[in-house]
């Protein structure tokens, strides 16, 4: 069926940049059928011509052709500005194209039949084209045939189109297509707003699992029925584009937000008994929206924004949840940090380290310290490690931040060393830092050049799950206890602490965490915790030592309960290097 011409030459453009298809790569189908026209007419040149703003692109081409000419010579300048086929049969006889460097060149071009490449949507993006040196005439059937040929290369075109719009698994509109739409309606003139809409159904990592035990083609199945179960349940002019694993979107406008709320809120009660599978999998809804109009700043904003307020939904286990500027503050923060951290990491001249005393409760003297990390950020300040070595422990700056706290704290005790002072000093290295290859000869190296016993370097490491479950983490702290360094499991009795681990790992001492001290001087159930762990712990051999002391009767709690030690700001906030050892003479 013929197609219907749009004139509109920014449209034009615009649909031939959709299509993403300019400078791109050659395609062996559309080579083929470029051969195979030039054999059918019998002519030694044919091209798939792209009429951009400024030029013609040739995506496909007999040998004999240069790979693009300027627009204003180019004769499919003319074919795209008619639906139907353009013959001239005589080059130098035609006053649109007498003088065209391209016909009064040596052995320039006398023939040209060009068909129009148009559009579903009626733009003439190029033309499917043949030209000889010589005049030559043009039969009816011809032009049908040429113009027959050019409806397939478009056909073509558009399905490559599609199908790097569309998602190979849910066959939904994919991230790419969701960009394009976005960023559409962004340029729209007009006043409408729109509601971005992110949905999460499913545990990513639990999905991931699925594929690594029984294979991706159940995963897959189950992102299928989900994308079906939401297209069923929204209404059947509702776009549903797949965003991720288990992530969708769609699009609404303002006006439809309490019914789109409404729709989610059916689904939500309906997804898991609807998704149907022969492993037991959690299926469940959460949605995030941002509110997007032709003043919104590009797509790839309001995507983002999406993802903040779906993020928040997950972590609040809401529904569905707005997005909030505070939390993309923090967001912003965090990555702001992290492009700061990389800068501060190469010269590390913005760390330092303070110590926290430990004292051994039997004698009350002074036992040792631990080593924390401070960032002196040039313009927020002092930066807790909570907030940054989470950072970098997801990129490689963990690596070299865990050299420097090694270096220093060495070469710390060296220099007590020397000024008399025997002190231990632990540091805290994470699951990431263990399972690196070379970290054992890191440290030992470290110790050798400044000439440092092992035994005055204590490890504590956080994560116990992680570590208990991974074997080249362990082998790292056995090496490391058997070179003679202390190893120690951080805030134990928090998060994934649990004794089934502590036969998995080589540890010296256990540190209750400070979730567990607090408060068992009157909360007989805490102490009734702490007493057990304490005694389970001794009879294991392991040294015990309480954090977070604050007060005295939390102090006279642990005496009575028989703990090793403590450290706490009862008896010492964390100090400076050159105030420890005046500090410590009471406890020596």
């Amino acid at each position: 069926m013929k197609r219907v011409l749009n004139p509109n030459e920014k449209k034009r453009l615009a649909a031939l940049q959709k299509l993403k298809i300019a400078d791109s790569n050659p395609d062996e189908v559309l080579d083929l059928i470029t051969r195979l026209t030039q054999q059918i007419f019998d002519i030694p040149i044919c091209i798939i011509t792209l009429v951009d703003q400024h030029r013609q692109w040739f995506k496909s081409k007999t040998p004999t052709a240069t790979q693009y000419t300027a627009r204003d010579i180019a004769f499919c300048d003319y074919t795209i500005r008619s639906s139907s086929v353009m013959v001239v049969n005589d080059a130098t006889r035609d006053q649109r194209f007498n003088e065209n460097p391209l016909v009064t060149a040596d052995e320039g071009m006398r023939f040209y039949a060009g068909a129009p490449l148009i559009t579903r949507d009626g733009f003439a993006i190029g033309s499917l084209c043949l030209a000889d040196k010589q005049p030559r005439d043009f039969s009816v059937q011809e032009v049908e045939m040429l113009s027959d040929l050019a409806a397939i290369v478009i056909d073509i075109i558009e399905s490559r189109s599609s199908m790097s719009f569309t998602d190979i698994v849910t066959r939904l509109p994919n991230r790419q297509r969701l960009m394009e739409d976005i960023s559409q309606l962004i340029k729209t003139p007009d006043n409408t707003s729109y509601l971005l809409i992110l949905i999460d159904t499913l545990d990513t990592l639990y999905a991931y699992d699925i594929g690594r035990s029984i294979g991706i083609p159940k995963v897959e199945n189950i992102l299928k029925d989900v994308g079906a179960f939401l297209r069923s349940e929204l209404n059947e002019n509702d776009k549903v584009y797949s965003l991720m694993l288990g992530r969708f979107a769609l699009i609404k406008r303002l006006d439809e937000q309490q019914e789109i709320f409404n729709q989610l809120e059916i689904a939500a009660t309906k997804i898991q008994r609807s998704i149907t599978s022969d492993i037991p999998i959690n299926v469940r809804l959460h949605a995030g929206y941002t509110v997007f109009s032709s003043t919104s700043s590009c797509a790839e904003t309001t995507l983002r924004q999406g993802m903040s307020s779906l993020h928040d939904a997950i972590s609040n286990n809401q529904l569905v949840m707005p997005y909030q500027r505070e939390s993309d503050v923090i967001q912003l923060r965090a990555f702001n940090l992290l492009n700061d951290l990389m800068a501060t990491v190469a010269s590390c001249e913005d760390f330092h380290l303070v110590y926290q005393p430990k004292i051994r409760l039997a004698d009350k003297k002074f036992q040792g310290v631990e080593a924390l990390i401070r960032w002196q950020h040039p313009t927020l300040g002092i930066i807790s490690p909570s907030e940054f070595i989470p950072l970098a422990e997801k990129t490689p700056l963990i690596t070299p931040l865990t050299n420097w706290v090694i270096t220093q704290a060495v070469m710390q005790i060296a220099e007590w060393q020397k000024r008399g002072a025997q002190i231990q000093v632990s540091i805290n290295l994470t699951a990431n830092n263990l399972v690196e290859q070379d970290l054992v000869q890191r440290i030992h190296t470290a110790l050798i050049l400044h000439q440092v016993s092992p035994s005055m370097l204590e490890i504590e490491c956080l994560e116990t799950q992680t570590l208990a479950n991974n074997p080249h983490a362990v082998a790292s702290l056995d090496a490391l206890r058997r070179m003679g360094i202390s190893i120690a499991l951080d805030d134990f009795g928090s998060g994934y602490s649990n004794l089934n681990y502590l036969q998995k790992i080589p540890a010296d001492t256990l540190k209750l965490d400070q979730s567990l001290i607090q408060g068992i001087s009157n909360d007989s159930k805490s102490k009734v915790i702490v007493k057990s762990m304490i005694e389970m712990a001794h009879a294991l051999s392991y040294q015990v030592v309480a954090e977070g002391v604050e007060d005295n009767d939390t102090l006279l709690c642990l005496e009575e309960l028989r703990c090793d030690s403590v450290q706490g700001f009862y008896f010492s906030r964390p100090l400076h290097h050159d105030q420890i050892l005046e500090w410590s003479k009471p406890y020596t």
